[in-house]
């Protein structure tokens, strides 16, 4: 009897110590007499013997590895755009699979493709699987299952994806390695990178792959249209390679108009250096500059082109009102590399001068009074003499200043100083008069004398 009970209390020990692992081995070691002697515990890793980081994770399925968190944390392991097609992804190195059994004999595997392309499972083995998609390595794997196992089915399914370096070099800020997985773009990388330099080309990003151009991304034309074909994924070894902008290189000069906190109005050229390519025209061009401003005179567009035969310098008018509201396509040239646009502005506006605060031009509001564009400019300064002010309109014409009087597209509004503006300057006329009357007397009385 004693006995027994140090029996039954070492097993209680043994069972304390060792954990519920002990039950799962039992169990595993039944499932692996049923199919013949093919199966493996299952909280252990399909390489074959050590346990799983995650096979200890509660919530799980019994017989179900997950990955361990810091796989699914991987940089753009598990963020996709869209779901992953299994006849188009191709595995590789680092990838994380999930190999399910069901039939007479159930069980799941978590297994990973090592660095020479292969992935290797109980009882089968290893398979080589680099290059090759998820379909057909799933109907390799059934295949081969066929010889170990009978009435059992087998599915393979990614659970994480491979991180791996590209190369990013060229004309781009920050120049450098950064890591990529198999469903990130040619314009996430670049982003990465800081993005394209002022002098780099947007239009020919090369894709280089086992030393050869292997694709070209045209950044352009996925930001612009979403046309993924010309954004294209990245695989292990790539090099991402931005060169400068060719010759099909336009400069553009946009006159771009500004208002302060007071109203007034400030322009400024911001020139831009836009590359295009051969075909393009004058509309792709305005698409590049975040389209049409409303301070754009559509009219007054012009493109200047160096020309060889004959030898100088063409300037073309483009009137963008006909190519934009009325649809004139003739309007819509077709450009050059190294074409110069100038796109000046037309604003309207009304200009306030003289005694004022702040004498400036301002944006021209229909139906607003001479007052309103006076307060605007900070109001009439305390010399200001508004009898004496008056309104020039933009044919030329002057009439007195009055404070309703509505103002015009291109009007002017003069604000006249006072004539005397402190009591020095009453003094300074009465000593100015009071000069010329002593002059004058003085000249009488000499001339007067010198006639005796």
């Amino acid at each position: 009897m004693g006995l027994f009970r140090h029996f039954l209390t070492w097993l209680l020990v043994a069972q304390f110590v060792l954990g519920p692992g002990v039950v799962p081995w039992s169990h595993a070691q039944q499932r692996g007499g049923k199919a013949g002697g093919g199966g493996v515990p299952s909280s252990k890793d399909a390489r074959g013997g050590k346990p799983s980081g995650a096979a200890a994770q509660e919530g799980g399925p019994k017989g179900t590895k997950s990955l361990a968190p810091t796989e699914e944390a991987l940089p753009g392991g598990q963020a996709l755009s869209r779901a992953i097609v299994p006849d188009e992804y191709t595995l590789g190195p680092g990838d994380s699979l999930s190999v399910n059994l069901w039939g007479e004999y159930n069980d799941t595997y978590a297994t990973r493709v090592t660095p020479d392309g292969k992935i290797s499972l109980p009882t089968i083995g290893d398979l080589d699987v680099k290059g090759l998609s998820l379909t057909k390595a799933e109907t390799l794997l059934q295949t081969e299952a066929k010889r170990y196992y009978r009435n059992v089915k087998i599915g393979l399914s990614l659970t994480a994806l491979r991180v791996f370096q590209v190369l990013v070099l060229g004309d781009v800020q920050g120049p450098g390695t950064y890591l990529a997985t198999p469903v990130k773009r040619v314009s996430d990388l670049v982003a990465e990178a800081g993005g394209v330099s002022p002098s780099g080309s947007q239009r020919y990003i090369q894709v280089r792959r086992d030393g050869q151009v292997y694709a070209t991304a045209d950044l352009y034309a996925f930001l612009r249209k979403g046309d993924e074909a010309v954004n294209p994924t990245l695989h292990d070894g790539d090099v991402i390679f931005v060169p400068p902008m060719g010759p099909m290189r336009v400069f553009v000069y946009v006159t771009e108009v500004s208002t302060t906190i007071g109203g007034a109005l400030t322009e400024n050229s911001v020139p831009y250096t836009v590359e295009l390519q051969e075909g393009e025209r004058l509309s792709t061009l305005i698409t590049e500059v975040g389209g049409a401003s409303p301070w754009w005179d559509l009219e007054g567009v012009f493109i200047q082109r160096v020309t060889r035969h004959p030898e100088g310098v063409m300037r073309i008018p483009a009137n963008l009102r006909r190519y934009l509201l009325e649809k004139d396509d003739s309007q819509n040239f077709l450009l050059e590399g190294g074409d110069q646009v100038y796109i000046p502005a037309q604003v309207r506006r009304v200009f306030v001068a003289g005694a004022v605060k702040t004498p400036a031009s301002y944006a021209y509001v229909p139906g607003r009074s001479a007052d309103a564009y006076l307060a605007q400019a900070g109001g009439a300064s305390l010399v200001a003499d508004l009898n004496r002010s008056f309104i020039k309109h933009a044919d030329g014409k002057a009439e007195p200043y009055i404070g309703t009087a509505e103002i015009d597209n291109g009007d002017t509004i003069v604000v006249l100083e006072k004539l005397f503006k402190t009591w020095q300057d009453y003094f300074a006329l009465v000593g100015t008069i009071s000069g010329v009357i002593i002059s004058m007397v003085g000249f009488y009385a000499a001339f007067t004398n010198f006639g005796r």
